[in-house]
C-alpha cells in the first residue's frame, strides 16, 4: 500500500470482513468491472438513468484524489481482493467547506451494512480534512439510500432540486 494511504476493515452484519482503502488510479479497471456487475435498477438509482458504462470523466476525476477536494474509498471483494464491490466518495468544487457525497454498492452486498460503514469512514475523513457539509442528490424512490443517510444521524435538511431530493448533512 502506498505511503499515507488509509486502510480499514469493516465487519458486515453477516460477519463477513471487508477491506476498505482509499481509491488509487490503478483501481479504474476494477471500478469499471464493478459497474458492469451492477443491476439495471442499481445503475438507475445511482446515476438517474439507464447508464450502461461508467463515465470516463468520473474515473479521471478520482484518478488523483488529493483528499482535500475529493476522496474516494473502495471496498475490496473478500473472495477476490483484485475486485471492487463498493465505492463511496466526496467531491467539492473550489475551496468551499461543502462537498457532494455519492456511493454505489454492488447488488450482492447491498443491505449488509457495507454502504453505511463506508459512509461513516468517509464522513470521518471529510471532517478530518476540513469539510463541514456533505450533500447527496437522491432519487425519491431510492429508499435504501435515504434510509442510510438517516442512519448517519447527522443534522440534515431535505429539499427538492430538479426532480431529486437534495439531502444536506452538517458534519
Amino acid at each position: 500500500m502506498p505511503v499515507g494511504m488509509q486502510e480499514w476493515t469493516l465487519t458486515l452484519r453477516d460477519g463477513v470482513r471487508v477491506r476498505v482503502r482509499e481509491y488509487r488510479p490503478e483501481d479504474a479497471p476494477a471500478l469499471r468491472r464493478m459497474f458492469g456487475r451492477l443491476s439495471d435498477r442499481t445503475r438507475y438509482l445511482r446515476y438517474f438513468g439507464p447508464t450502461k458504462e461508467l463515465p470516463r470523466q468520473k474515473l479521471r476525476r478520482f484518478a488523483g484524489p488529493d483528499g482535500k477536494k475529493r476522496l474516494g474509498l473502495v471496498a475490496l471483494d473478500p473472495e477476490d481482493p483484485r475486485e471492487i464491490i463498493a465505492f463511496v466518495c466526496y467531491d467539492r468544487e473550489g475551496e468551499e467547506a461543502a462537498a457532494e457525497y455519492a456511493a454505489v454498492v454492488e447488488d450482492r452486498y447491498q443491505g449488509r451494512g457495507l454502504g453505511l460503514g463506508m459512509t461513516r469512514l468517509l464522513v470521518g475523513e471529510a471532517r478530518r480534512r476540513g469539510i463541514r457539509h456533505l450533500y447527496a442528490l437522491v432519487l425519491p424512490e431510492n429508499r435504501r439510500m435515504l434510509g442510510l443517510l438517516r442512519k448517519l444521524e447527522l443534522p440534515d435538511e431535505l429539499r427538492w432540486e430538479d426532480g431529486v431530493e437534495r439531502v444536506e448533512m452538517r458534519l
